[in-house]
């Protein structure tokens, strides 16, 4: 069983994702998915909290993208199965719910994270790094154009840590003793010696004839297997920021305005501070400042900062967005050598110190104003846009041709499409929503600017409408056809082989077949040539003095006798490539433990399935 478990690690694309999951990558996408999507309605609620439909259908997104470049040419042969849709929906769920789980029972444990581990793990972020090291340019720019401050930036990594915390707990609980390393290596690197006879299939489905009772026979039993779901083409305007970003001009002026109304900015100070729980206590210190007593001195001995107390409450160089607005507004006011009065920030006082100041002057920032105002502009532009192409949607209903003109965006038209394989521009919950269930789907009128993300609307138009059917057996004659013709050429050999393979495995002077077997062939678990074969042959049982033969069908699904002459179970591995299996191995189990956790806190959680919304992506 472990040894299917790590089989699957290697190769499956599901394992991948959840291995994912194990990293503290969840920053950057179970916990951003919450924090930066607006909720509109739910896909489920976990205790009462919403995971929104617009997260599932962006994670879902994901994992179908991962899905196509993991599987590369192999995709195109299960995208549009049925069963593998819906298995990823349904594991996109799960990690989505297992996710809010996880993040609910760490604040149950009331776990802490500090302040510092908090700027620590922002510094290391690689999207704020520049030359190897922190850029503060950066990280202004991605908080002004997300919209959000410091503190709430902050809020987020805190969730995030905190969720580390308990898979950091999880990993290091786990361990192997060196035998049961032993006992593993041995069967995931153990040599099997083969030689395959293959029966083309091809060849079999063209010998074979289908009757016309035995298609319609087909057809009458399996009519669910032949319905058509309602299937829609539009036409759309895609209203975003950077359409609207082209007609954006940012001048010398707007840019030296801004530099002087945000100054603090562009201020870096280095700054000391005495921090203690109680305002007596604050007060008592900023008496003792004002009677001659040493700034550094009382930090060291008073300070519950420790460590910036034992450096007499340096706190270094601190640029604009790295404290709380509190904070950094005290210390702003000051000049060069003064300190600030007593300060309440969170549950604590603060005298704070500069020592030191460095301003940035205009040329320095010039280029990074720019993007800050331009990003400004952008979005006013944009709300600009968006409520033009309404009123010209609105006006002519007959097409989407004044809107684009007025705005200047294409008109961008699709081919048809059902509920379940949306066109990824498309696949927002609530656009959905309006394609298939308002008053435009059947057609004739344009729809309202739905707004999609963060300054992205779309315009839609539902050009062509069909309602969900069965195909007609004339129309569905031709694949089934081709299924009763395979179908039938699999028994057929399945059955010879089979029977050559116990002639074969009989061994008497009677049972002579006609077949030939190839070349003899090396065969490695941990190689996994062919899935199919590959656990074909090594579940059969090891040889003793003759070969041994079974039967299997490969990934081709042509049908494939085996046979077996000889097991090495002593293997020959560089020391590296037991390295890797080992890491390979711990990784397993400690999904295994993740995935108890995870079982453990969904019984005694309320998850509640949005099932009108899975079902209506099922159709």
């Amino acid at each position: 069983m472990l040894m299917e478990k790590i089989h699957a690690a290697s190769n499956s694309i599901i394992i991948k994702i959840i291995f994912g999951f194990i990293a503290v990558s969840f920053v950057l996408s179970g916990v951003a998915g919450y924090m930066f999507t607006q909720i509109d309605t739910s896909v489920a609620k976990v205790n009462g909290e919403e995971i929104s439909q617009q997260t599932f259908s962006q994670q879902y997104n994901n994992a179908y993208q991962n899905a196509s470049q993991e599987l590369g040419s192999q995709f195109a042969a299960v995208a549009d199965s049925p069963e593998f849709i819906n298995s990823l929906r349904m594991q996109v769920l799960n990690r989505l719910i297992d996710e809010e789980l996880l993040r609910q029972y760490t604040n149950e444990l009331k776990l802490g994270i500090s302040d510092d581990q908090i700027k620590q793990e922002i510094v290391k972020i690689p999207s704020f790094q520049k030359d190897g090291k922190f850029d503060n340019d950066l990280y202004k720019q991605f908080l002004q154009i997300n919209g959000i401050s410091s503190n709430t930036y902050a809020s987020y990594i805190r969730e995030a840590l905190k969720v580390s915390q308990i898979q950091s707990g999880i990993a290091q609980s786990d361990f192997l003793v060196p035998s049961q390393f032993q006992n593993l290596e041995n069967q995931f690197f153990q040599k099997r010696h083969v030689r395959l006879a293959t029966l083309p299939i091809e060849q079999e489905i063209d010998k074979q004839v289908v009757s016309d009772k035995e298609i319609e026979d087909y057809y009458n039993a399996n009519k669910n297997a032949f319905s058509v779901p309602e299937l829609v083409k539009v036409q759309y305007l895609d209203l975003t920021q950077t359409v609207a970003e082209k007609n954006v001009k940012v001048s010398d002026v707007e840019i030296a305005q801004y530099y002087q109304d945000n100054k603090p900015q562009f201020i870096t100070q280095h700054l000391s501070h005495i921090q203690v729980a109680t305002e007596n206590e604050a007060k008592d210190i900023y008496n003792r400042l004002q009677k001659g007593e040493e700034f550094e001195s009382l930090a060291k001995l008073y300070s519950i900062d420790k460590l910036s107390g034992k450096n007499g409450g340096d706190l270094n160089w601190i640029v604009s967005g790295m404290m709380p607005a509190t904070f950094e507004q005290a210390a702003v006011s000051l000049s060069v050598g003064e300190y600030s009065q007593p300060v309440k920030v969170d549950n604590a006082y603060h005298i704070i110190k500069v020592n030191e100041v460095k301003t940035r002057d205009l040329d320095e920032v010039k280029s990074e104003i720019e993007q800050i105002v331009r990003n400004t502009l952008a979005v006013n532009e944009f709300y600009s846009m968006e409520k033009i192409a309404n009123e010209k949607a609105f006006e002519h209903p007959e097409s989407l041709s004044e809107a684009a003109k007025a705005v200047g965006v294409d008109i961008q038209e699709t081919d048809y499409f059902s509920r379940k394989d949306l066109p990824n521009a498309l696949n927002y919950a609530n656009l959905i929503s309006t394609i298939f269930d308002s008053d435009i789907s059947q057609g004739g009128v344009n729809s309202e600017a739905i707004n999609v993300g963060t300054q992205h609307s779309i315009i839609v138009r539902v050009l062509e409408h069909k309602p969900q059917g069965i195909r007609s057996l004339e129309d569905a004659k031709t694949d089934i056809i081709t299924y009763l013709k395979k179908q039938k050429a699999e028994l057929m050999l399945l059955s010879q082989a089979k029977e050559i393979a116990d002639k074969l495995t009989s061994n008497s002077k009677d049972s002579a077949v006609n077949i030939q077997f190839g070349e003899l062939e090396t065969w490695v678990y941990a190689e996994n040539k062919d899935s199919l074969l590959n656990q074909a042959i090594f579940s059969m049982v090891k040889p003793i003095n003759n070969s041994v033969f079974s039967v299997s069908r490969d990934s081709l699904g042509n049908v494939v006798i085996i046979e077996l002459t000889n097991v090495e179970d002593q293997i020959s591995v560089s020391e590296n490539d037991l390295l890797a299996f080992r890491e390979q191995l711990k990784r397993v189990n400690q999904l295994e433990l993740v995935s108890t956790l995870s079982k453990a806190l969904r019984e005694k959680a309320k998850v509640e399935i949005n099932e009108d919304f899975m079902k209506d992506l099922q159709e």
